[in-house]
């Protein structure tokens, strides 16, 4: 089973037209640092690294638009196993499908763009995405972000991704402190 190089390129400039329906923080720069998180993970991981690339680049696609995936792979002549693979770490990219990855691709796909959410970068791009794009209260959208570093790095699947957020998590839980102390100006003494 393999892809040529016309089909590699198809599915790049297919999953590119995807990002450019979205914010500034879901965009092509998020596109191109799944796949390239992805495909740090999978070596570390001994994943398939196309499949892991091109799933990265594949996941904005989410599980409700598989069928529009699914289609496009089959109009180019992807094979059966191949297609399978790539669908497969589309809809096991959210939280609510994860529990079913039978791959490591498909969790390698998953912490390639949820370690995006975590760390110092992830606070910022998640405040920008609440406050910009869902019109979110500032504070609200630092406080839902507080509680998604929370969440999320529980749900990581991999050791590398893991290994790789980890270091930051005391920097993120300092940041949050020091926002939570100017927030209420706490360290002002009466």
């Amino acid at each position: 089973m393999s892809l040529t190089g016309a089909q590699i390129k198809q599915i790049e400039e297919f999953s590119m037209k995807k990002y450019s329906e979205y914010d500034c923080t879901h965009s092509e720069n998020h596109g191109e640092r799944t796949a390239t998180l992805a495909v740090f993970i999978a070596k570390k991981e001994g994943a398939d690294i196309l499949i892991c690339r091109l799933g990265g680049l594949l996941h904005q696609y989410h599980p409700e638009s598989i069928s529009v995936v699914e289609k496009f792979l089959r109009s180019i002549g992807v094979e059966e196993g191949i297609r399978k693979q790539l669908v497969h770490c589309v809809e096991c990219v959210e939280l609510g499908t994860i529990g079913d990855a039978k791959t490591v691709e498909a969790k390698v796909v998953f912490d390639a763009d949820k370690l995006q959410t975590l760390g110092p970068f992830g606070l910022l791009r998640e405040v920008a995405y609440r406050t910009v794009s869902r019109g979110v209260d500032f504070r609200d959208a630092v406080e839902q972000s507080k509680e998604l570093q929370r969440d999320m790095f529980m749900h990581l699947q991999t050791k590398t991704g893991r290994e790789l957020i980890e270091c930051l998590c005391d920097f993120t839980r300092q940041i949050f402190k020091s926002f939570d102390e100017w927030n209420t100006l706490s360290f002002i003494e009466s």
